[in-house]
C-alpha cells in the first residue's frame, strides 16, 4: 500500500490500508487490529489518528486472532474527538470476550 501523500512512501502496518482510506476520506473511520504497532504506524505515516486502547477494554469478539495476548482492535480516525467517540462506542464487556472487563 503506498502512501497517500507521498507514493514513494508506504503506510507501514496490516491496518495501512485503513489508514490510507481514513487519510483521503475514502472512509470516515475504521477498525484496525494491534498487535505491535498495525493501527499506531499507518495513523502516524498517514496523519491520521490511531489508538491501541488498554487490553480487553474493546471486545476481540468476532475478529480474527493472532494471539490473544497482545490483540487490539482500535480505531482509525481523522481526528482525535472522532477516535473518542468511536472508542466510546466500541469499548465495554461483550458478554462473550473473556478480555473484556465485566462492568
Amino acid at each position: 500500500m503506498r502512501n497517500p501523500w507521498d507514493t514513494t512512501r508506504e503506510t507501514g502496518g496490516s491496518s495501512s490500508g485503513s489508514g490510507a482510506l481514513v487519510a483521503t476520506g475514502e472512509v470516515g473511520l475504521a477498525l484496525g487490529g494491534d498487535q505491535g504497532g498495525s493501527v499506531r504506524i499507518p495513523a502516524a505515516l498517514c496523519g491520521i489518528v490511531g489508538l491501541k486502547p488498554t487490553y480487553g477494554l474493546v471486545p476481540y469478539t468476532g475478529a480474527f486472532p493472532i494471539e490473544r495476548t497482545i490483540d487490539h482492535l482500535g480505531p482509525m480516525t481523522r481526528t482525535v474527538a472522532d477516535a473518542a467517540v468511536l472508542l466510546t462506542v466500541l469499548a465495554g464487556p461483550d458478554g462473550h470476550d473473556p478480555a473484556s472487563p465485566r462492568r
